[in-house]
């Protein structure tokens, strides 16, 4: 595993410019989610959108396989990656701030987090919404509390990230562990 302990913290803002992408691409997938039927495949949709021109950045992405697919650095030197979770992956980048955002889930799904004032929390996904971890936060996407999750179940999102999160990705401890298990109501994954 990783020493984050030794990587410099990057904690940054967005800036507008990555927000509009953002907005863009989910435009347009909701647009192509709204013109086609029944059989309406949401990861070839987002595939198909991210390989147009205006979404690329500082190269051309690599949308093969299943994902996540690397997409490239934005003009701020962050990494982009279209990233697909058929299951929950708790953990920490205890030096880097993450930006995730939602672009569609099979199922339903609620991100986990803990707030300011240490207690767990669980925020419903909605298609296109911004999930912010900030350097240290605890986190992991999770089918919705509740609700029998589908054999299918998978979340898409996109996220921004200030460096190779490999070096940066670690396990939550004991404690986060046990508030998981709290809020979810079964034993949190050992994650990475």
């Amino acid at each position: 595993m990783p020493d984050g302990a030794t990587l410099p913290v990057l904690d940054h803002e967005l800036a507008d410019d990555e927000l509009q992408w953002m907005k863009s691409v989910f435009a347009d997938l909701s647009k192509a989610r709204a013109a086609a039927g029944p059989e309406f495949d949401p990861k070839e949709a987002l595939r198909a959108i991210l390989a147009r021109m205006e979404y690329h950045l500082s190269a051309a992405p690599d949308l093969t396989g299943p994902g996540p697919w690397r997409l490239g650095q934005n003009r701020h030197g962050r990494g982009v990656a279209a990233v697909f979770l058929p299951k929950v992956e708790l953990h920490t980048h205890i030096a880097s701030r993450t930006d995730q955002f939602p672009m569609y889930v099979t199922g339903e799904a609620e991100g986990f987090s803990i707030d300011e004032n240490g207690r767990p929390l669980l925020t419903p996904v909605v298609d296109g919404g911004h999930f912010h971890n900030a350097p240290g936060a605890p986190h992991a996407f999770v089918p919705k509390v509740g609700v029998p999750k589908p054999d299918n179940w998978e979340i898409a999102f996109i996220a921004i990230t200030p460096r190779n999160l490999k070096e940066d990705t670690h396990r939550v401890s004991d404690e986060v562990r046990a508030l998981y298990k709290q809020v979810v109501g079964q034993d949190a994954p050992l994650g990475v």
